[in-house]
């Protein structure tokens, strides 16, 4: 009877020690695991999100051409769109209107890699002139440009814009729009059909209320009769002009910008219903 008794709690004795060691396992790898999650959530949260490589399929890095040097840069496209930000808007301006920004620069860029480059002869994608893309300046150099005491905040604001609407593009029946921008329309923008010809139909007429205030709403140009001459002879060979004439200079019609306000078909999405 004594044996038997011994020999049932040998067994349960052995049990206990490999539960025992069990829970010793289990316990050790929760740590280990922890510790590596802990570790790795750290790290991402050290990286900018635009550093997490959001996948825009194959325009998640462009080939950019510094117009100064003539040399092609590649970067990954977020991190591409600080410099355009910073560039294209003031870091004072509110935080929505940077994001917007950040969504237009990110649309125009996708868009123009992806029907047809100007700069395909130098194998680049998008080059960092306002004059022929859209402007791009350095971190370094745009933080030379503030003063000392704004650059870390400034520079935060611009890196938020992008990464807040990391993915987020602008499309048209499912396409990528041509995201024309500006920074004054002088009170209302024109159908660009009226400008360069061609069809944009989510690009309509709108009225732009408020931006009386603006240092670039309206200018003034004062020029010569010779110079107006000089000017207008520059395009136009076959120009003439008779300063005797009442009115030699007037404005014979207006484009219809109004009517253009029926078709607001476009559409705002992420990025990840597109294409």
């Amino acid at each position: 009877m004594c044996l038997k008794v011994f020999k049932i709690l040998s067994k349960f004795k052995k049990i206990i020690i490999y539960m025992i060691i069990l829970i010793i396992i289990i316990k050790c790898g929760s740590i280990v695991f922890q510790s590596k999650t802990e570790e790795t959530m750290s790290e991402q949260e050290e990286l900018p999100v635009a550093y997490k490589e959001f996948d825009y399929g194959d325009y998640t890095t462009i080939k950019l051409l510094h117009t100064n040097t003539g040399e092609v840069e590649e970067i990954a496209l977020d991190v591409y769109l600080y410099g355009v930000v910073s560039a294209e808007m003031p870091a004072s301006y509110d935080e929505e209107a940077l994001r917007a920004q950040a969504i237009v620069a990110r649309t125009y860029t996708i868009y123009k890699i992806m029907n047809g480059s100007n700069h395909q002869e130098q194998n680049a994608d998008i080059c960092d002139s306002s004059a022929c893309c859209q402007a791009w300046i350095s971190k370094e150099n745009r933080l030379a440009r503030w003063e000392e005491s704004s650059r870390e905040s400034n520079w935060l604001k611009i890196e938020n814009a992008v990464n807040s609407t990391i993915g987020e593009v602008i499309l048209y029946d499912g396409q990528p729009i041509d995201a024309f921008f500006h920074s004054n329309s002088g009170g209302s923008t024109e159908i660009p059909e009226n400008v360069w010809g061609g069809s944009f139909p989510y690009l309509q007429s709108v009225e732009t209320v408020g931006e009386e205030a603006y240092t670039s709403y309206a200018s003034e140009v004062v020029l010569s009769k010779d110079e107006l001459i000089q000017k207008m002879l520059s395009s136009y060979s076959t120009f003439t002009i008779n300063f005797e004439d009442e009115n030699p200079i007037q404005i014979l019609e207006y484009t219809d910008s109004r009517e253009s306000e029926k078709n607001k078909n476009w559409k705002y999405r992420n990025y990840r219903n597109r294409l």
